[in-house]
């Protein structure tokens, strides 16, 4: 004779995998995942307004020492326009180009394509005044880039 038809013992129903504690810890318990589930949301939504959505370029720039700087043959000139709001100048091979204009920018890329075949070592010194918006040093050193220099040099234009 077993144990159960002898003491009148039988086991109680399984109630899913919550088998044990009190009756009314079992809903909150079957919540848990759920209530996880919410908070990780609400953090997504305050951390994904933070997070950079434009691609780009991040970087540790090194402190400038004047004994690396390289021998050019090819410099530019960046200075902010006189009296204009955001208008940036180039002086490039004794001519002036403006980067808010389209086709100055292009005559800029064709002109710097046609002397970077001629510059054996392909480094390009950016002389930027200190009023410059890095956009527009970043968008010259595209430029550059697609123009078929390998290094471009920058450099503070100093007063």
């Amino acid at each position: 004779m077993s144990a159960q038809t002898r003491w009148g013992w039988r086991p109680r129903q399984t109630e899913g995998i919550w088998r044990h504690g009190c009756a009314w810890t079992k809903p909150l318990f079957a919540a848990v995942p759920w209530i996880t589930l919410t908070l990780l949301m609400v953090l997504f939504a305050f951390i994904g307004d933070r997070l950079p959505q434009v691609p780009g370029l991040v970087c540790d720039l090194p402190a400038p020492v004047g004994e690396q700087a390289e021998a050019t043959g090819l410099a530019a000139l960046v200075l902010p326009a006189a009296g204009t709001d955001g208008e940036t100048l180039v002086f490039f091979d004794d001519a002036r180009y403006s980067l808010s204009d389209a086709a100055s920018v292009a005559t800029l890329k064709d002109r710097l394509g046609t002397c970077a075949g001629a510059e054996p070592s392909g480094t390009f010194l950016l002389l930027a005044d200190r009023r410059v918006p890095t956009g527009d040093v970043m968008r010259l050193v595209g430029i550059a880039r697609e123009s078929g220099l390998v290094r471009v040099q920058i450099a503070e234009r100093r007063e």
